[in-house]
């Protein structure tokens, strides 16, 4: 791997942000400059987990900007704004969490 693909993926992702709704209830955000890989967060999860050490639900998973999404890297690299939110709402539950895996549900 090259230094410039290092630089390159260090630079992804933002820290997980925190909008408390009510008691039970969060919306996480979390900013990307890539296009978009699928709806899971490890450090979103992570931030779920801290916030709701029972258990939670998921109410919205989703990604979105004002403009359209980037399709392939080979656009962000060549200076297109590849920006993205991850935006997900959790309710706090009191139910086993499914384990994460990067390999899919198992």
């Amino acid at each position: 791997m090259s230094a410039a693909t290092i630089l390159l993926l260090s630079g992804c992702s933002s820290t997980a942000q925190v909008q408390k709704i009510d008691e039970e209830t969060f919306y996480l955000t979390q900013f990307y400059n890539e296009p978009v890989q699928g709806f899971e967060s490890r450090s979103l999860r992570l931030k779920a987990e801290q916030l709701c050490p029972t258990g939670h639900h998921y109410l919205l998973r989703k990604a979105g900007k004002s403009s359209e999404l980037a399709k392939e890297h080979a656009s962000c690299a060549s200076g297109a704004n590849c920006e993205y939110a991850l935006e997900w709402r959790i309710k706090c539950t009191d139910q086993p969490q499914e384990k994460f895996t990067i390999f899919g549900k198992s």
